[in-house]
């Protein structure tokens, strides 16, 4: 039977997988500086698809109480109230609703009000046709990955219209009292309502492609064993809105994930969904994010988002599938056609979309961190652009961004980083070789530094060795030695 599946794997073709060379790692670090170097502009917020009667306003805790007096006043109704993200959502069931957005505006005490959009999951039906059932995991070298790493003990959000955590395929990697969030029910159950519905099966299917059990005998195998969290910001049906995909992403974080699939979008970005993408990044989470299914240029929200991994769907033979949108925005790519995966009731289908894609990406992802989970989202982030195969123009371009997201060379590039990381460290011993008088730090062995403020942004940065730094004001410094060696330093008058 192996050598059956190994015939039947060589008929899918994927493309080659060169080594991991020194021009890999150059590359990695110039990566890894732009990523890091990225600062977040809130975009101008697009047109979308608006729910009819319902606002989101952003507020200044102090002004809470009053806020909510005036909305009722104005005939309002407040849905919920978010103080974590300093949000609420109102209905505004009033004669006088177009009147309301511009009486609040007007109060004080608001950051912003506007519009809730709707968003929706991004696969596409499939036609019924045979296909070998793994073939994405073939294409993305799964099979040579997996010789070094299978999962670890790192939480993997899936925010989605639910999880089926029951399935055979996948209880074993949900943990009792764990299992996740439903936005829309308030309760700690996420599994769908109705799985009979038609839609019902995709946050399960999402799941199953990051980590369905593994050499179970039953079933598929996902990328990674590690823990799943199931977040639900969309009925069965997969729609919803930004508001609970932004409060989503805070519960995720808040919980422990160090990454989040979103299998979802939609043509607008509100201020709550750009906030809470913020908040994840700045707190070290990876997000993943699908760039939508219209076979246009324009990447859909949340994934156009600086703070988001976009990926687009490729096909069987490694080209961008017909539906998949692309854009400058593009990051990455992944198989998203026919993608065999678990459904609710112990049941398993194929589906299409680059809802499918984007846990391609998340599950190896989940590999790199589980190799060494000290490594930073930008690490994950600049791994998986270096080591993926440039399928289009030279470089990043606009179709497949860095290319195919190949699992077997991203390990590689990541147990390079990591080993490098173990060196350089070893230079070192027990304290950082340096002296510090007032505002002068000596360093009596030449490195190169990076120098972070209080707030832990880079203020300073050199690849060449420097023997002394002059401060020019008094602080908390985070110095980094060679880049990978930080101290607190306490700079006086």
């Amino acid at each position: 039977m192996m050598s059956l599946l190994l015939l039947l794997f060589t008929l899918i073709p994927r493309p080659d997988c060169p080594p991991i060379t020194t021009d890999d790692i150059l590359r990695l670090s110039m990566i890894r500086e732009r990523f890091t170097a990225a600062v977040t502009v809130s975009p101008h917020l697009p047109a979308g698809t608006e729910i009819r009667n319902r606002l989101v306003v952003g507020y200044y805790p102090e002004a809470l109480s009053s806020l909510i007096s005036q909305i009722q006043e104005l005939g309002a109704r407040t849905l919920l109230i978010d103080t974590n993200a300093r949000f609420l959502v109102i209905a505004t069931d009033s004669s006088e609703d177009r009147l309301i957005p511009q009486a609040l505006t007007n109060s004080g005490g608001v950051r912003f009000v506007e519009p809730d959009y709707s968003v929706r999951i991004l696969n596409i039906p499939n036609d019924p046709q045979f296909l070998l059932r793994q073939w994405d995991k073939w294409v993305m070298y799964a099979d040579l990955a997996w010789d070094v790493v299978t999962g670890g003990t790192l939480k993997v959000a899936v925010v989605d219209n639910g999880v089926d955590y029951t399935h055979p395929d996948l209880a074993a990697n949900f943990r009792s009292g764990e299992l996740g969030y439903d936005f829309l029910n308030n309760d700690n159950d996420p599994k769908p309502d109705n799985p009979g519905i038609e839609n019902a099966f995709h946050g399960t299917h999402v799941a199953g492609i990051i980590a369905a059990i593994r050499d179970n005998l039953i079933g598929v195998a996902g990328w990674a064993q590690i823990q799943l969290m199931a977040v639900r910001v969309l009925n069965d049906s997969g729609s919803g809105n930004l508001s609970d995909v932004a409060r989503g992403i805070r519960w995720a974080v808040d919980n422990g994930a160090r990454i989040i699939n979103m299998s979802l979008g939609g043509d607008a970005a509100s201020t709550v969904l750009i906030e809470a993408c913020q908040y994840a990044a700045s707190r070290g989470v990876l997000l993943i994010a699908a760039s939508g299914n219209d076979g246009r240029s324009i990447i859909t929200y949340p994934a156009r988002l600086n703070e988001c991994v976009a990926v687009g769907a490729t096909n069987e033979n490694s080209e961008l599938a017909w539906f998949s949108n692309y854009g400058p925005e593009q990051e990455l790519v992944a198989p998203g056609t026919s993608i065999f995966s678990t459904t609710p009731g112990g049941s398993y289908a194929e589906a299409s979309g680059t809802s499918m894609a984007a846990p391609e990406v998340s599950g190896v992802a989940t590999l790199i961190l589980a190799l060494d989970p000290g490594l930073s989202a930008n690490d994950v982030r600049s791994i998986l652009a270096t080591s993926a195969i440039d399928m289009g123009s030279a470089g990043r371009d606009s179709r497949f961004g860095y290319g195919l997201v190949n699992a077997w060379r991203a390990v590689q590039l990541a147990q390079t980083l990591i080993r490098q990381t173990v060196r350089t460290k070893s230079v070192y011993h027990e304290k950082p070789a340096w002296l510090v008088t007032g505002r002068r730090l000596q360093l009596k062995m030449p490195a190169s530094v990076r120098i972070y403020n209080s707030a832990g942004m880079l203020i300073f940065t050199t690849a060449a060795p420097v023997s002394e730094i002059i401060f020019t004001r008094a602080g908390t410094y985070m110095v980094e030695l060679n880049r990978h060696q930080r101290q607190k330093l306490l700079i006086l008058d």
